[in-house]
C-alpha cells in the first residue's frame, strides 16, 4: 500500500457520500413500497454500522427513514449536482472510474461512479481487498487487452442500491461487504417462514441454525466466485453478440421490457459461465442458490431451468441439468443477437415469446 500525498480522505468519502444522495433523492421513488422499505432497511444497517442481520426496531427504521426522506428532500430543494472528486492534482469527475482508481488502487481504496438498471447513478468508496486481471473479451484491437477485476471489503460511502457487483469499461467490480448484505438479507427473509425450499438448503448446508455469523461468510466466500463469473460472463455475452446491445437499451422507455432485456443477457452470462462451472465442480449448494435468488421474471423467461431444477432437488442427479444449460447457451444466444434488429412494434411480442 502506498500513501498519497495531499489526499483528502474525509473530503472524498464526504463527496461520494454527497453524491450518492444527490442520486437516491432523485432515483428513489422510483421503487415499488415493499422493494423500497427493504432497500431502506439494508441502509439503515449499513447508516448504523450493523451486521447484515442484526435486529431492527420498527420504531427506530421508521424514525430514521423520516430523517433520510427530508435530507433528500433538501437537496431537491436546493436543485443539488453531482460533484467532481477532490484528488491530488484537481477535481475529477465523478465517472471517470479509470482516472480515479489508478490514483486510489496503490493507497488501499476503489471508487466507483456508474449508471445501472434505468440509468440510475450508483456510487462508492471502500477499503480494497485485492486488484486482480482478467482476459477483456470485448476489447476491439486497440483497446484494453484486460479487465481490471478490483474486490472491495468495507465501505465508506454507497448509495441506498448497493449491488454485489458493478461494471465500467475495464473495470469490474466486486463488493464483498455488499454481497454480505445482501445474502444476510436473503436468509432473514427466509427466516421469517422457514419454508423447504431452495433458500432452506442453502442455509442447512452451511450451518447458519448453529452458527449464523460463520455460515454467513462461508456463503459469501462461495458466492464471491460466482458473482465474478457473472460479470466475466457478461463480458463474454457482449463480444458474442456485438454491435446494438447498449443502442437497443437506449431506446428502451419501459421498464419492464428493460428488465426482460437485461434478464435475457444475464441468462446467457450464466449459461456461458457460472452455471457450467457450478456443474463442473459438483457445486450443488450454488444450484440450489442460483434457483432461490432467481426472480419472477427470470423464472418466467427460463421455466425449463426451473423444472429441471425441480426434478433434480427431487431426485438428487443435479447432472442431469448439464444437457439444459448447454441447450439454453445456444437460445439465450440467438435471442440476444435479434434483439436488437427487432423494430419497436415487435419488441414487447417478441420478449414473451422467447420464454425457454
Amino acid at each position: 500500500m502506498t500513501a498519497i500525498p495531499d489526499l483528502d480522505l474525509k473530503g472524498l468519502v464526504e463527496t461520494v457520500q454527497h453524491n450518492a444522495d444527490v442520486a437516491d433523492a432523485r432515483f428513489a421513488g422510483r421503487y415499488t413500497l415493499c422493494t423500497y422499505l427493504m432497500k431502506m432497511r439494508d441502509y439503515y444497517r449499513w447508516c448504523r454500522g450493523l451486521g447484515p442481520c442484526s435486529p431492527v426496531g420498527r420504531r427506530d427504521l421508521g424514525e430514521w427513514i423520516s430523517g433520510m426522506e427530508s435530507h433528500w428532500n433538501d437537496l431537491e430543494a436546493a436543485r443539488a449536482n453531482f460533484r467532481g472528486l477532490p484528488l491530488p492534482g484537481g477535481e475529477v469527475d465523478c465517472f471517470d472510474n479509470e482516472t480515479v482508481n489508478a490514483v486510489l488502487n496503490p493507497a488501499g481504496h476503489v471508487y466507483a461512479g456508474v449508471h445501472g438498471y434505468g440509468g440510475v447513478p450508483l456510487f462508492f468508496f471502500a477499503d480494497l481487498l485485492q486488484r486482480d486481471t482478467a482476459g477483456n473479451p470485448e476489447a476491439d484491437p486497440d483497446g484494453k487487452p484486460e479487465l481490471d477485476l478490483l474486490v472491495s471489503g468495507r465501505e465508506r460511502a454507497r448509495s441506498l442500491t448497493a449491488p454485489p457487483a458493478m461494471s465500467a469499461p475495464g473495470l469490474i467490480f466486486v463488493r464483498r461487504e455488499a454481497l454480505s448484505r445482501y445474502l444476510g438479507s436473503m436468509v432473514e427473509e427466509w427466516g421469517w417462514r422457514r419454508e423447504d425450499n431452495a433458500m432452506g438448503k442453502v442455509v442447512a448446508h452451511y450451518g447458519f441454525e448453529g452458527d449464523p455469523e460463520g455460515a454467513l461468510e462461508r456463503l459469501v466466500d462461495t458466492e464471491m466466485e460466482n458473482v465474478i463469473l457473472h460479470e466475466i460472463g457478461e463480458r463474454v455475452a457482449g463480444a458474442l453478440i456485438g454491435e446494438g446491445w447498449q443502442s437497443l437499451l437506449s431506446r428502451v422507455e419501459d421498464p419492464l421490457t428493460e428488465l426482460k432485456i437485461r434478464a435475457v443477457r444475464d441468462n446467457l452470462a450464466d449459461c456461458l459461465a457460472a452455471l457450467p462451472a457450478c456443474m463442473t465442480l459438483e457445486n450443488w449448494p450454488s444450484l440450489d442458490f442460483y434457483y432461490a435468488n432467481m426472480t419472477p421474471l427470470r423464472r418466467d423467461l427460463f421455466p425449463s431451468f426451473c423444472e429441471a431444477y425441480r426434478g433434480a432437488r427431487g431426485s438428487g442427479n443435479y447432472r442431469s441439468l448439464a444437457p439444459l444449460i448447454a441447450r439454453a447457451r445456444k437460445h439465450w444466444l440467438t435471442v440476444s443477437r435479434e434483439l436488437p434488429a427487432c423494430a419497436p412494434d415487435n419488441l414487447k411480442s417478441y420478449l414473451d415469446a422467447c420464454a425457454f
